[in-house]
Parts: C-alpha cells; structure tokens; sequence
C-alpha cells in the first residue's frame, strides 16, 4: 500500500499508481469526507451534484454568537 505524508501546508500527493488506477488528472474535482476514522476522497464530475455531507456545517458561522434553544423557543412563540 502507497504511502504519502502531509506536507507543511496540509497538503498530500496523491501516489501515481492510484491517480492513474483512478484516471485522476490536474484539475479534477475530488470530493473529501470523513468516515469513521478515515479521509475518503472521490472523483466527482464537474457540475455533479455533491451529497448532503457537503452540507454539514454550511452557514454555521451565522450560528456563532446565537443562543440557539433561545432562537428556536423566540421563534416558536412568534407562532
């Protein structure tokens, strides 16, 4: 199994066999994801919708300084 290191600035290569096993090229979109205890990369098309993970944490900085069981109970009794 090929093995890589992180670089300075967080980066990592991708081994050659894998890129051309997986045909990734320069450019390409990939997709990055935990499972468990595991960074899970896939090839995505360009203009491929992306999963609901993606979503997951979106706009969580709006949140920040919100009191959100206090945010939910205001707007509940607005009701």
């Amino acid at each position: 199994m090929p093995l890589t290191k992180v670089s300075h600035k967080f980066q990592v290569v991708i081994p050659k066999d894998i890129r051309e096993l997986l045909g990734i090229s320069k450019g390409d979109t990939l997709q990055v994801y935990k499972k468990d205890n595991e960074i899970i990369m896939k090839k995505i098309k360009t203009g491929e919708p992306l999963s609901l993970k993606d979503l997951k944490g979106l706009g969580k900085e709006i949140w920040k300084d919100v009191n959100v069981e206090e945010y939910i109970k205001k707007e509940r009794d607005s009701w």
